[in-house]
């Protein structure tokens, strides 16, 4: 199986590739990470596309603004077929007393993501709590998280069902 993850160098996306990459030392799995670190950008998706399109799973996970909603739109219109997992948040519930970008850009993707699955694609959006990454760590200190291999047992979980998943919300 070839599984391409964005955001592959801290928190979920790292999680993720890590897991991964030691699989395929017992199969002939192979990972392939998207991150700024190593020339890709989810900005100009492009790169990130056409070294994808045969992939058997895209875990749609790099956060920036409306650009993780955009690269979804991007894959799907240049034929991509196969599984995607959107990493969204439970903020797209929304946050009331303030403004909040973050929140509204996951609203976006919740429903780009739930139109696409109406539309036949096989497209999985998980709405995480707070997670227990290096960016969460600051904002939440007294809260409690979601560990990134708890989220990677969740992915696995999805990955093996006989059916499409259309979205799950998971918090602590």
């Amino acid at each position: 199986m070839k599984i391409a993850i964005t955001g592959h160098t801290s928190g979920i996306g790292k999680s993720l590739f890590d897991y991964y990459e030691s699989a395929r030392r017992l199969s002939d799995d192979t990972a392939l990470g998207f991150s700024r670190s190593n020339g890709y950008n989810i900005n100009n998706p492009q790169k990130i596309i056409e070294q994808s399109l045969d992939s058997d799973v895209f875990i749609n996970n790099a956060y920036d603004g409306f650009n993780q909603v955009s690269l979804l739109y991007e894959l799907i219109n240049n034929g991509y077929e196969s599984k995607i997992i959107n990493i969204s948040s439970n903020s797209s519930d929304g946050i009331k007393d303030q403004i909040h970008p973050y929140a509204i850009s996951k609203y976006a993707l919740d429903k780009a993501s739930e139109q696409l699955f109406y539309r036949g694609h096989n497209v999985t959006n998980l709405r995480f709590g707070w997670v227990d990454t290096p960016r969460v760590s600051e904002k939440a200190k007294d809260k409690k998280k979601i560990s990134t291999d708890y989220v990677v047992n969740i992915i696995e979980w999805v990955l093996n069902q006989p059916h499409r998943i259309k979205e799950m919300t998971i918090c602590p």
